[in-house]
């Protein structure tokens, strides 16, 4: 585990209140760090960000049995970073948010191929950018999460990574508008 990594679980432990004393969260019984990583997402689809943290750090801990410059890895560290970054910005600690979202995006600019969770990422950072009130820098990452989404619609991407068959409904009645709102807030022309 690189240092950057380890002192993101360590903060997310400590401001976070530790996850080994939560009531809840308790991660699948399973080795495919996939797996837990969606485990984390249905945690945050709950509203629950402390509840995706041991899921989350189990998936990072199995990370480590995979070669660090497979793609492989690269996607999964990408997609645990993000998903760090989220636990972070809903629980309001927007700095950490934005470090781990900004090591998400680095890492996930390696691996072009992964247009989705690059969407994701992006447009995860615009949020929290939005949030600590950046509206410049928030308009930037919207402007790359709009991009994508764009060639996303025009060229799909097949599942795992893609959206699957529904993609097309899932942009046109669930992202764009929230990318436009976002734009009409911050003032953003895409």
């Amino acid at each position: 585990m690189n240092m950057r990594r380890a002192l993101l679980v360590c903060a997310a432990t400590l401001i976070l209140g530790g996850c080994a004393a939560s009531p809840y969260g308790t991660p699948p019984d399973t080795s495919d760090p996939w797996e837990l990583v969606h485990s984390a997402r249905a945690w945050l689809e709950k509203g629950r960000p402390r509840g995706a943290l041991p899921s989350l750090h189990q998936a990072q801990r199995n990370l480590e049995g995979l070669d660090p410059q497979g793609r492989e890895y690269r996607h999964l560290e990408a997609a645990i970073m993000n998903e760090y970054g989220r636990v972070y910005e809903m629980t309001s600690n927007l700095d950490e948010a934005e470090a781990a979202l900004r090591e998400a995006d680095r890492i996930s600019l390696s691996i072009p191929e992964i247009r989705p969770l690059a969407f994701d990422i992006t447009y995860n950072l615009s949020t929290v950018l939005e949030r600590q009130n950046r509206p410049g820098e928030s308009c930037e990452y919207l402007r790359r999460a709009h991009a994508t989404i764009i060639d996303l619609d025009e060229t799909p991407s097949p599942p795992p990574e893609g959206y699957g068959g529904h993609s097309q409904a899932f942009i046109d009645q669930t992202v764009m508008p929230r990318i436009e709102g976002r734009a009409n807030r911050i003032d953003c022309r895409l």
